[in-house]
């Protein structure tokens, strides 16, 4: 799969010498290309099969990633945000699927202003009314429909620390990841409603992985 690229390249570098841009467009596209494959490859390879059978969250996450993402990359869609830093704060429902420990659930994130292949990193930490706590660090990926309309799907490793009365994941390592649906402002605030999913995928505990849902809305505000 990968030689095609490597015959691009090199063409690429004599195309250049010769001053001409095409094979160079050819080449980014097949950069592109190759970053969705291994993507859905890494999803596919990262989620276990009872964990998707047992937490239907995972397709609709998953399917909401593909959609937002692929198009993105294949097609090198407009990101007016990529150089701008945000900080978000979010009321949500814990466990709103499951609602065996439901509790509300505040959130502060922050998302430097700094792309790498369309992806931004996202860092966060949220408490809910049950002593719960947990941190994040995601990759995160925006979608912008139109000039208002904004999707931003994000994954990563979180560290998952239950309270009292709170809901045990079977481990204190989880995956967080989800997606947010919302309307931009003018000057680039965003106000989304989220969807995130967290479990380790019995990876980490075989004998424990209810996983659970938060529901929550969110004001991202612009810091440049």
């Amino acid at each position: 799969m990968g030689q095609p690229c490597v015959i691009v390249r090199r063409s690429a570098d004599e195309a250049h010498a010769n001053g001409s841009p095409d094979l160079s467009k050819t080449l980014d596209h097949c950069t592109r290309t190759n970053i969705v494959l291994v993507l859905v490859l890494t999803c596919l390879l990262a989620s276990p099969t009872h964990a998707q059978a047992q937490d239907p969250a995972v397709f609709y996450i998953g399917g909401a990633a593909l959609a937002a993402v692929v198009p993105g990359f294949l097609f090198d869609l407009p990101q007016p945000d990529s150089e701008r830093s945000f900080i978000k704060t979010s009321l949500g429902r814990f466990d709103a699927i499951d609602r065996e420990n439901m509790a509300l659930d505040f959130l502060v994130a922050y998302q430097p202003g700094i792309t790498w292949h369309r992806m931004k990193p996202l860092i966060g930490m949220a408490g809910n009314s049950d002593g719960t706590v947990y941190a994040w660090a995601s990759v995160a990926h925006d979608f912008h429909f139109a000039e208002r309309l904004v999707v931003n799907v994000n994954t990563g490793p979180a560290v998952y620390i239950a309270g009292d009365r709170g809901k045990s994941l079977g481990s204190a390592g989880a995956l967080r990841s989800g997606f947010e649906v919302g309307y931009r402002f003018g000057g680039g605030a965003r106000f989304t409603t989220s969807f995130h999913h967290m479990s380790h995928g019995k990876l980490l505990n075989p004998e424990l992985n209810p996983g659970t849902e938060v529901v929550a809305v969110n004001l991202s505000w612009p810091l440049h």
